[in-house]
């Protein structure tokens, strides 16, 4: 049997057919003629080559294979009732979308905290992948092919397929550990030149970019791709790191380190959303960037 020779409207007679057991009563509920439905489940019964029902004087009584036929049939309608209704309606506390963000760990603490709190509480079945974000040229690309939904990181390159804004802001400052010698708590750029750096994620590039044009200016000893350990490595030696002071201001409570503001404009980060523009008008896409952008103005 093809499927494609098979009407959608038929298998939704049958299953209103099936469940009034009356010709007469699904003509009502479906606000049709009763020829109308008996003319349905004729033409339904000739596509299967099946007899659904049996008819006597009274009533209609469904067949053997109508009763095997009728849970799969029903559940098939409901699934795509409910996929066409969320592509219009967007319900967070029924849906179970899975979204795929990536973001820096900046951009984990930042949002997933507050995140997963709300979906637990407000859409239960929802689900949330976080990775780690690709290659500056590769954003636009894992974008496009479906392979993340959503980007939240510093700037990128993209293409017109792809739209972008602004949703986080932050202040990059310079941190030390009880080994390093004291430093002022206010650092110009040519304080900074010669001291040992330990670098981490995307955020401080314009800074770095600023500092390389000095040429005393020596490139960072370690490059770690998680902040976490900076912050460890910073403690426990005399090197120096450059971190966001959303972070600092959390991980100062547990570790004993020092922070030193630098510089505007150039101690400034921002954090944008990535997103192709075919989902620009995604219920259930927009609904997620107004509730991360909502966490994320909290913050500030």
């Amino acid at each position: 049997m093809n499927i494609r020779n098979i009407d959608l409207n038929l298998l939704h007679i049958f299953v209103v057919v099936y469940d009034c057991k009356s010709i007469t009563l699904a003509a009502q509920q479906l606000h049709l003629t009763q020829s109308a439905v008996s003319n349905a489940i004729t033409r339904l019964n000739n596509t299967l080559e099946l007899k659904l029902f049996i008819k006597d004087s009274r009533s209609i009584t469904p067949s053997r294979q109508a009763d095997s036929l009728y849970d799969n049939i029903k559940c098939c309608l409901q699934k795509i009732e409910s996929s066409l209704a969320q592509q219009i309606h967007f319900d967070p506390a029924t849906s179970d979308y899975t979204f795929r963000i990536a973001t820096t760990h900046y951009g984990e603490l930042a949002l997933f905290p507050k995140l997963i709190a709300h979906l637990q509480q407000h859409a239960p079945n929802i689900k949330v992948v976080r990775t780690l974000p690709p290659k500056n040229d590769d954003v636009d690309k894992e974008l496009q092919s479906g392979i993340i939904d959503l980007a939240l990181v510093a700037d990128r390159k993209i293409t017109t397929e792809t739209h972008s804004e602004t949703v986080c802001g932050d202040t990059m400052v310079l941190i030390s550990g009880p080994q390093h010698p004291p430093l002022p708590d206010k650092l110009t750029l040519e304080a900074i030149i010669g001291l040992d750096l330990i670098c981490s994620g995307y955020e401080h590039e314009p800074l770095l970019n600023a500092l390389k044009q000095n040429p005393n200016f020596h490139p960072p000893r370690y490059t770690l791709t998680t902040m976490w350990s900076t912050f460890y490595i910073v403690s426990t030696s005399k090197l120096v790191a450059l971190a966001p002071l959303r972070l600092v201001h959390i991980l100062e409570n547990y570790l004993p380190i020092k922070t030193h503001y630098l510089p505007a404009p150039l101690n400034a980060i921002k954090l944008n959303l990535y997103w192709r523009h075919v989902d620009t008008t995604d219920p259930g896409h927009a609904w997620l960037r107004a509730l991360i952008k909502s966490i994320l103005d909290s913050a500030e």
